[in-house]
């Protein structure tokens, strides 16, 4: 995620005097009744084991893209948010004669959560965001050939906490650089009493956001 912070850092930077005279007068504005988002960041690996399949899921790094619809509410906002990623991974089939098949693979996985966003208003700000809701993998192909692998698709429980910081430079724009920290829970079909059916999942993203109407 290192690429993405001189992006961040450059644009408090360049901020214009101007910005600075919007911020001072929008102090009488009511605030925004509804805040959407969109941005981009780096999921770091994980690895899912599922007893349905008997197969193994290493998941590498990717890029991650995200987005926010929020109503706001006093102090915090509370709204939807999905992202949505293709991630390489390293797929350890079931044993065929003894011998387990592993292959490079891609897959798509999309989450959506219920978010809690909550921030510090003006100016520089901390950033702490809470997260329930499903991550799904789907469409499983085998790299360089394009071979459907199992399964077709699978939805696992999740939760998420995002922390961070971030510069709103307006009553209705601010940019925020968040880290992510979840698990995930599979189901545990097929697997040993002993094995481990969650998932840990860390990520950090950029995020600009955007509100809408005013809040009465």
């Amino acid at each position: 995620m290192r690429r993405f912070a001189p992006v961040f850092l450059a644009l408090v930077i360049a901020l214009p005097s101007g910005a600075q005279v919007i911020r001072r007068g929008s102090l009488g504005q009511a605030p925004p009744a509804v805040w959407v988002s969109g941005g981009a960041g780096m999921t770091q690996g994980w690895t899912v084991t599922d007893g349905t399949t008997g197969s193994l899921w290493e998941f590498g790094s990717a890029t991650q893209y995200a987005a926010s619809i929020e109503k706001n509410y006093s102090g915090a906002t509370l709204g939807i948010r999905g992202t949505t990623s293709l991630v390489p991974l390293r797929y350890t089939g079931p044993a065929a004669g003894g011998v387990a098949t592993s292959t490079d693979a891609d897959a798509n996985v999309s989450q959506l959560f219920a978010t809690v966003h909550a921030s510090g208003g003006r100016g520089f700000h901390s950033v702490l965001e809470l997260n329930v809701g499903a991550t799904r993998y789907a469409s499983f192909r085998e790299r360089g050939t394009g071979a459907r692998l199992a399964p077709t698709s699978d939805t696992d429980f999740s939760l998420a906490f995002g922390y961070g910081a971030g510069y709103q430079f307006s009553n209705s724009f601010a940019i925020d650089v968040v880290q992510d920290y979840g698990t995930s829970w599979h189901q545990r079909t097929g697997l040993d009493a002993s094995a481990d059916a969650s998932a840990t999942m860390r990520g950090t993203r950029i995020v600009g956001r955007f509100g809408l109407g005013a809040r009465r």
